[in-house]
């Protein structure tokens, strides 16, 4: 649970310009995070490589950023939910793995739990920075 709006969650979940300021987990972005926009992320820990990411979105409520070769061999689904809760919001982050190759993707991706619970954490955090209502 975060004590911050639900509006204000968003904003900083897909706030392009200022996700590489804080404790995103993000060192670059180039594109907007918008329905149906692709995305090249490059993260502080994968080594230096970039990611495209596709984007879907139901504004306010939820985003899923997906990545993976187009054959669907392996496929890697992020999705940030949102639901307000008594003037706060609760944000749920899961990560999906698909596609023959999954198996690899996820060995790859050992820290992936501890990852997420450090960006809930850094999202908490920004969100209620900004969220002066509470």
């Amino acid at each position: 649970m975060i004590s911050a709006r639900t509006s204000i969650v968003w904003d900083v979940i897909t706030d392009t310009g200022n996700l590489t300021v804080w404790e995103s987990g993000i060192a670059a972005i180039h594109g907007e995070l918008r329905d149906g926009g692709t995305v090249r992320i490059k993260t502080t820990d994968n080594g230096g490589r970039t990611v495209r990411l596709r984007v879907r979105q139901i504004p306010g409520e939820a985003m899923t950023l997906t990545s993976g070769p187009p054959l669907g061999l392996r496929k890697r689904i992020r999705t940030f939910t949102l639901a307000p809760r008594d003037g706060r919001t609760r944000l749920t982050v899961t990560e999906e793995y698909s596609g023959p190759l999954a198996r690899l993707l996820r060995a790859s991706n050992a820290g992936t739990a501890r990852n997420l619970d450090e960006l809930v954490g850094a999202v908490t955090k920004r969100a209620e920075l900004l969220d002066r209502s509470f």
